[in-house]
């Protein structure tokens, strides 16, 4: 047999490689990738992230229903009141279903950004930025500016809610000491509980904060077992309420009860556009 060796590849110059240099080349070892080069398929996010104090699966539900169940719940019944009874109760089941459903959303895209940018968490800024970057050519000079946007209404929104919930507090405590004929003004209580939620906003850890929580969640959901207890009894025959209120009355439902969750629903229409945008 013929021991001469074929050419695999022929150049410009008539070079020729053979085969066992061939072979050489792919059985050469191969230098472990770092985890900047790892594939995609292979990265993943919750394996990378390094947390000091991470939180338990308890700790991440309490917080979870401690920042979903608060003081808009107290006021859908004056929604349900600017809806009507079937508007009020369809409507809400409707507006729950769009904003869980964004919520899941939010984190499948939050998700599928990591693994695309090998970065083991992003901010609700950083997954918008990223959206955007990794999107549409036409789409991705806007990246920053879209971050800012988020973040600047971010702020804006929980601003709101920390002046929402400040003034629930002191109102509450308000009537709570004219019980003992503790008259003050309301001013007072609001200087009076500065100090204290001050501290807790410090707090930057979450777990240290999952005992506060889970005391608050427990409060929370026994309040609202006396809240039902009272408003259950002597209820109006259903034919004296108003299926539909009126048409004016709507926004001022579609604010409470949008409210009611927490602002997700603020964010449901730029959820959609994020995920638009990921499907590119």
């Amino acid at each position: 047999m013929n021991d001469e060796k074929q050419p695999l590849l022929t150049g410009p110059n008539n070079s020729i490689e053979s085969v066992e240099q061939t072979v050489e080349l792919v059985t050469d070892p191969v230098s472990p990738l770092s985890n900047s080069e790892k594939p995609k398929g292979d990265y993943h996010p919750a394996s990378e992230r390094c947390l000091e104090h991470p939180t338990s699966n308890f700790d991440t539900l309490i917080h979870l229903l401690k920042g979903n169940i608060g003081t808009g719940i107290l006021a859908m019944p004056d929604a349900f009141k600017n809806a009507g009874l079937v508007l009020g109760v369809f409507g809400t089941l409707i507006m729950g279903a769009i904003c869980t459903h964004c919520m899941h959303m939010l984190v499948k895209c939050s998700h599928e950004l990591c693994i695309r940018s090998q970065k083991p968490a992003l901010s609700f800024s950083e997954v918008v930025e990223d959206s955007f970057a990794s999107g549409p050519v036409s789409l991705r000079p806007y990246a920053k500016t879209m971050k800012n946007i988020v973040s600047v209404f971010l702020v804006i929104t929980q601003m709101g809610f920390c002046c929402v919930y400040f003034l629930f507090v002191a109102t509450n405590l308000q009537d709570t000491m004219r019980f003992f004929n503790v008259n003050l003004n309301v001013h007072v209580y609001l200087a009076l509980l500065y100090l204290p939620i001050f501290a807790l906003a410090m707090v930057k850890n979450l777990k240290y904060l999952s005992p506060v929580s889970l005391v608050a969640s427990i409060m929370t959901a026994w309040g609202l077992v006396i809240t039902f207890y009272y408003i259950l009894q002597d209820l109006p025959p259903t034919r004296t309420v108003k299926a539909f209120s009126s048409w004016h009355q709507i926004p001022l439902y579609f604010g409470t009860a949008i409210y009611a969750f927490e602002g997700i629903g603020v964010v449901s229409l730029l959820c959609f556009i994020i995920c638009l945008i990921c499907t590119f």
